[in-house]
């Protein structure tokens, strides 16, 4: 037997995430729970919600950032192909897993799902913080939670939420990130430049290539 951790091993499955949970504390204080926000979150939990809601194109171009990343973000596959969130919704790109009795409220985290092992995690914690805080700082609030998979839904009554699908190609999850300023000031313009330069070669390797054969080259490198 040989374990792959590859975001996708064959075509057609769900392949493999490295899910980012996080949670948001002051004073030792979870502030994703004990609030009369949605599912119990402070004023401050829901704003850094909405932060990494905001910011979620640009960050998942960092977070789920190979050819692989972008075979494996497909709707219906559990791994979080629209920007929303929800609470408990395994199809939620940001989904909140409230805090609970049996472990308490220090338990209560929002979790990452368009993120796997492609990703530097060091990078991907970074732009996390960065969108996570600045949605604090601008004191934003979020929009009301989906219960569903929005996938099913029309693209008409997607808009009305303002749902969007993630990029789907590296030229879209580029230009998420380049233009997006707090994520891009996050990273550091020689970082920033530095991953331009290596997604921009990863395209031009693959064009030529099938759907396939890329993953077939990323089955054993992770």
């Amino acid at each position: 037997m040989r374990a792959s951790f590859a975001p996708l091993v064959t075509l057609g499955q769900v392949g493999n995430g490295w899910h980012l949970h996080t949670s948001l504390y002051r004073a030792g204080t979870n502030l994703l729970s004990g609030g009369d926000g949605p599912a119990g979150m402070t004023a401050e939990g829901g704003a850094y919600l909405a932060g990494l809601l905001r910011d979620l194109p640009a960050v998942v171009a960092v977070t789920a950032p190979s050819l692989s990343s972008l075979q494996r973000l497909r709707p219906g596959y559990w791994s979080g192909a629209y920007t929303f969130w929800g609470v408990e919704n395994r199809e939620a790109a940001l989904r909140l897993v409230p805090a609970t009795p049996l472990l308490g409220a220090g338990h209560a985290n929002v979790e990452l799902k368009p993120s796997d092992a492609a990703a530097n995690p060091y990078l991907a914690l970074a732009t996390v913080i960065a969108a996570g805080v600045a949605g604090i700082e601008d004191g934003l609030t979020p929009p009301d939670p989906v219960q569903e998979d929005p996938g099913t839904w029309t693209d008409g009554r997607r808009a009305e939420r303002g749902i969007r699908r993630l990029p789907t190609t590296v030229e879209e999850q580029l230009g998420a990130l380049l233009t997006n300023e707090r994520i891009r000031s996050a990273l550091g313009e020689e970082l920033a430049d530095a991953f331009r330069a290596v997604r921009v070669s990863d395209a031009a390797w693959a064009a030529d290539r099938d759907a396939a054969d890329v993953v077939r080259s990323y089955r054993w490198l992770y």
